[in-house]
């Protein structure tokens, strides 16, 4: 997965959205009912650190 930026997070009108940009500039958005949705997600979608081999 690549990713450019830490996923964000954000409740609008009772919905928790978790924002993430990618390297090509878009916007994925999704959209949890809970903020403990929101924030399970938002570790899974964060970049992993790079491993040296």
């Amino acid at each position: 997965m690549e990713t450019s930026t830490l996923p964000t997070l954000e409740q609008l009108n009772g919905i928790w959205v978790v924002r993430l940009e990618r390297e090509n500039g878009k916007v994925q958005e999704y959209r949890c009912a809970t903020e403990q949705q929101a924030r399970a997600l938002a570790l899974v979608l964060a970049p992993k650190p790079q491993q040296l081999h």
